[in-house]
């Protein structure tokens, strides 16, 4: 069983305000890339970590790229909902947003707080669970969002879009700490949200975040970071790398340094 994750591409026609290219046109080449890895690793599903789009009712142009995407991907497309993709960060706006509609025609399948789902093959049995961002998720400190137990599998994973973090951001952004939800048993715990990932192991478990497949922030590491994907191989045990974009320009290209900060 062969799976990529990656998370937050931010899909938008406009150019953010940190860039200084065609940031639809970088997005193409990324997902085309996607799409070749996917074929050469013979992938059988993916996952994504949430803010699909930029705007939870993006413009036609977004659409039509996301939807070229999926139809060139021909595979099983997992999610959960990022903070982008609700409106005024309300997870009960989730049906009437471009993710809602399109899970509702199937296109996607979103991973529902609370539900588990089993995929199978002849080398294991893999629980698939997730958790979408709301609104004071990490301020509200429900460890219940972040922790799972395993149930009849071999492995189990878990996606969740909030500020999951190895140590704090800063004291301004409230986070979830990684050792504060170690009594997880998901054996794969995937982060989004937090813009320039990790890659932690705590008593046995991996918690992984490749960072935005979109360079948006205004932080100097963003010059020098690579967008990538997590390639996950459980065919034989459980292997998994990070796989970084050839197709990802140089920061130093495509980021207006002008703006960017010292903090992190």
């Amino acid at each position: 069983m062969r799976l990529i994750y990656f998370t937050d591409t931010h899909i938008q026609s406009g150019r953010p305000k940190n860039r200084s290219d065609n940031f639809l046109e970088a997005l193409f080449e990324k997902f085309s890339e996607i799409i070749r890895l996917c074929r050469d690793l013979k992938v059988e599903f993916i996952i994504h970590g949430g803010d699909i789009f930029d705007n939870p009712r993006p413009d036609q142009s977004s659409l039509d790229l996301f939807n070229w995407f999926l139809k060139e991907l021909a595979l099983p497309f997992y999610c959960v909902a990022g903070n982008h993709d609700l409106i005024d960060q309300r997870l009960d706006s989730l049906e009437s947003t471009a993710l809602g509609r399109l899970s509702s025609g199937r296109a996607i399948r979103l991973l529902q707080p609370g539900e588990k789902i089993y995929i199978a093959n002849n080398s294991c049995v893999v629980q698939l669970s997730g958790q979408h961002f709301y609104g004071g998720i990490d301020r509200r400190k429900n460890l219940e969002d972040y922790i799972v137990k395993k149930n009849k599998c071999d492995l189990a994973i878990h996606v969740i879009h909030g500020m999951l973090l190895p140590k704090p951001f800063s004291d301004k952004v409230p986070c979830t700490l990684i050792s504060e939800v170690a009594a997880t048993e998901a054996d794969f715990t995937l982060g989004a949200h937090a813009h320039l990932g990790y890659h932690e192991t705590s008593g046995g478990k991996f918690f992984l975040n490749p960072g935005a497949l979109a360079r948006l922030t205004g932080l100097r590491k963003e010059v020098v970071r690579r967008p990538q994907v997590i390639f996950l191989d459980f065919t034989s045990g459980a292997r998994y790398s990070f796989i970084p974009l050839n197709s990802a320009r140089p920061g130093s290209e495509v980021m207006d340094i002008k703006v960017f900060e010292d903090s992190e």
